[in-house]
């Protein structure tokens, strides 16, 4: 393929979009990072992030000469809240279908109920959410086929849009990156505006970090799109997280102090875990001007007396040194400042990342209700911001999956059908529902009270009707 393609050619795109894979950061952002271990390009960030969320962050530092002893110790005391700051989003946020003008029942759209089942919906939005509060940002495909469309979740170190500046949520283009370990190739997928484009590596050749044009051939002729061709022409959009950073990204230096301390408290146990005994007496020299060990001196005063007998660690045993000889004995470490120092940092990560602390340390979960009440409430209010952020992107998904179903004019009047963000008892809620009779219908009181998604609410009043024709309310007597 041609080192110098001619601009906004298949050619042009594809090197341009594989240089950013490893585009440079911008100093003003790497300061976000310590100094050790500081991602230089976009993809040694994303790996950092994705490494901190799967339980793999960097090592506690430690001097250099120290590290080959140390390194064992060092894995131990790595910690892993990320992933929970993380996850209780993820829990909280989901995504229960799609309701349409065109297919205006309680229960959402048919069409997008049976692609959501034929894509594993309810795991694929909780892998795109996962890349979007980890890595700040992540994309969906959807695949056409002879029958339903499918959509797939995409991890952003092996996918990557252009985002057009004239139509905000729409892309330039697009390049995904998979290995195709049957044929031992690197495959990327291009796709320009109505336009999907393949490119194979010469076998054997894997790396994003190292892109040669000229190690990439076409393969075939390109793939047209024409069933969307009114949405932009590219399968493929783009979720980003508030501000362009993942949940934990700028508590990283956090997250590193409560590492380094759980080091430390790890070395202290090692290295103090028993009490460290001495001898004190006045070890004088001999005539050639050598110390006079502790077994010379009772040789002196009981030569017929074995050190080991004397010395001997039992509970019934009663030493006899030399007189001006004494044992000392140091005390243990107090492992109580640093094991609260964690603490505190535990409580400040919670605090800044609106994670409610009793997610992180069991024993918060003892605290007030008042204070439980305040902290779910921050993290239900973080959760309804990302939803709002995400729902475009949703939006723009569900329109594609249309558009390659035929069905491109169920678009109109689309929204979607996010599952509650609250949680209450069931006293609560049947409380509510109470309350609120009379004044909601009884579909809404299923689904935005109870929790139930729309499909669970049709199917419950299905059999509420039945048992009222089944088991009819008698007259009470009078």
């Amino acid at each position: 393929m041609n080192r110098d393609p001619q601009a906004d050619s298949p050619e042009w795109w594809l090197r341009f979009l594989m240089l950013r894979f490893n585009e440079r950061i911008p100093d003003s952002q790497r300061d976000t990072y310590s100094s050790e271990g500081k991602p230089a390009t976009r993809r040694e960030r994303l790996d950092l992030l994705w490494n901190y969320y799967t339980g793999k962050p960097p090592l506690p530092q430690v001097a250099d000469q120290y590290k080959p002893a140390f390194e064992k110790v060092m894995r131990k005391a790595r910690a892993n809240y990320a992933t929970m700051s993380v996850d209780v989003m993820t829990d909280r946020c989901t995504l229960n279908g799609v309701a349409t003008a065109t297919d205006n029942t309680p229960d959402g759209d048919d069409l997008a109920r049976q692609i959501q089942e034929a894509s594993n919906f309810a795991a694929l939005h909780k892998d795109v959410q996962a890349y979007l509060f980890s890595m700040s940002e992540a994309y969906v495909m959807v695949i056409p086929s002879d029958g339903l469309p499918i959509m797939t979740a995409e991890d952003p170190r092996w996918c990557i849009g252009q985002p057009d500046p004239l139509r905000p949520g729409r892309l330039q283009a697009a390049l995904k990156f998979y290995r195709d370990d049957i044929k031992d190739q690197d495959v990327a997928l291009l796709f320009l505006p109505g336009v999907k484009y393949t490119a194979r590596r010469a076998p054997g050749k894997t790396s994003v970090r190292h892109l040669d044009l000229s190690q990439w051939e076409w393969d075939g002729q390109p793939e047209r799109l024409p069933q969307i061709a009114g949405l932009g022409g590219i399968p493929i959009v783009r979720f980003e997280n508030k501000m362009g950073m993942g949940e934990f990204e700028p508590h990283l230096d956090l997250l590193d102090r409560i590492m380094d301390t759980i080091l430390q408290r790890i070395v202290i146990t090692w290295y103090q875990s028993f009490r460290q005994r001495a001898v004190i007496g006045d070890f004088e020299d001999d005539d050639s001007g050598n110390p006079v060990e502790t077994g010379s001196l009772i040789d002196e005063v009981a030569p017929d007396v074995d050190l080991a007998d004397v010395l001997q660690a039992d509970p019934g045993a009663l030493w006899k040194l030399p007189e001006g000889f004494t044992f000392w004995e140091s005390s243990q470490a107090d492992l109580t400042p640093i094991l609260n120092s964690v603490r505190d940092d535990v409580k400040e990560f919670a605090a800044s990342t609106r994670t409610p602390l009793h997610i992180i340390t069991p024993d918060a979960a003892n605290g007030s209700a008042e204070g439980a009440a305040l902290m779910r409430e921050a993290l239900e209010d973080k959760v309804d911001d990302r939803q709002a952020r995400m729902t475009p992107g949703w939006l723009s998904v569900f329109a594609l999956a249309f558009a390659f179903a035929g069905e491109k004019g169920r678009v109109d009047g689309m929204r979607l059908l996010w599952a509650p963000v609250r949680r209450h008892s069931l006293e609560a809620q049947a409380s509510a529902v109470s309350q609120t009779t009379g004044v909601m219908s009884r579909r809404e009181q299923l689904t935005r009270i109870m929790g139930f998604t729309p499909v669970e609410a049709e199917r419950n009043l299905q059999e509420l009707i039945s048992d009222q024709l089944v088991f009819p309310q008698s007259t009470p007597e009078r």
